[in-house]
């Protein structure tokens, strides 16, 4: 069963009993998802665009994972709640990122989906130059409604190819090495 949590006005948090990884020593890391609303306009391309906002996810540990070093790093509360531990390691460290899109084609969706939420679907090269479809969204309410009632559930597929997700590289080192940073026993 999906959980949902707001962390502040344009973030929300999804986690399942489910969503785990194992590491080389055997350990099991209990997995979420960050779902953030980012508006891009006035960024360049979206200068005049209604439809500017997106949903960026980042898949993290849950706090019941976590490094207690990485806690006492991330965290300034003393005995921190839940969710603001989840929101000082996003945005402390960060997580493994995710094209949510990609797990049910934008375009393809015309069913339920696209009943949900006020959004348009455009064609967008990442950097290392594949096209992707992204949902825009016109604002972050509709962003947020949107990752609630569709985003949040359909997070898991991700986890059916979680081993490629993972592998993928970050910059420095993998997903599985950010996964080991962040975690116990990694």
């Amino acid at each position: 069963m999906v959980a949902v949590l707001q962390l502040d006005e344009k973030t929300l948090y999804a986690e399942d009993e489910a969503w785990e990884c194992e590491m080389e020593d055997g350990s099991t890391v209990g997995l979420g998802i960050v779902f953030e609303a980012v508006d891009l306009k006035g960024s360049e391309g979206f200068e005049e665009e209604e439809y500017s906002v997106i949903v960026e996810a980042e898949i993290v540990p849950r706090p019941e994972s976590l490094d207690e070093e990485v806690i006492l790093e991330v965290s300034e509360e003393e005995n921190p709640s839940r969710e603001s531990l989840i929101f000082d390691l996003y945005r402390h460290h960060g997580g493994v990122p995710v094209n949510i899109d990609a797990l049910q084609p934008a375009r393809a969706s015309c069913g339920a989906s696209a009943f949900v939420a006020d959004q348009v679907v455009r064609s967008q090269k990442t950097a290392s130059g594949q096209t992707i479809e992204v949902r825009h969204f016109r604002s972050v309410e509709d962003a947020l409604q949107f990752t609630r009632e569709f985003y949040a559930f359909m997070a898991a597929i991700v986890f059916e190819f979680l081993d490629w997700v993972l592998g993928q590289p970050l910059g420095i080192g993998t997903g599985w090495d950010k996964m080991r940073m962040l975690s116990k026993g990694g």
